[in-house]
């Protein structure tokens, strides 16, 4: 008999995951081709550095969601759910609405299962 994992929690933080790494890619290549229109640019800088952290969030996020799927640990497990909670909030902020707010509420569901998963 195989050793419980949290299945749920892994494919609903994977699907976010991956849906806000590609939003924030879109925000970065978008925002990056207004930096060089005149007078816009200004206001592209920012939107740039918040794109480049949605994609640095995005990527610790799928790391972890990948590592879910794996682990058999209840602590270990919880910890990570709480982590997963913590960069689903901040990618609301940085990328795209968290992936268009669709990425947001998987990663987000999939954190919370994490967070009461029992083996």
């Amino acid at each position: 008999m195989q050793p419980k994992t949290p299945r749920g929690a892994y494919l609903f933080s994977l699907a976010g995951s991956i849906i806000i790494l590609i939003s924030a890619i879109i925000e970065f290549v978008f925002s990056a081709a207004f930096t060089f229109i005149p007078f816009i640019g200004l206001i592209g800088i920012p939107i740039v550095v918040l794109s480049i952290i949605g994609i640095i969030v995005s990527v610790v996020a799928l790391v972890l969601s990948a590592k879910l799927g794996g682990l058999t640990n209840e602590d270990t497990v919880h910890v990570i759910g709480a982590v997963l909670l913590i960069l689903s909030i901040v990618s609301f902020f940085t990328a795209l609405m968290g992936g268009f707010v669709l990425g947001f509420l998987l990663l987000l569901i999939g954190s919370i299962m994490a967070l009461t998963w029992k083996p």
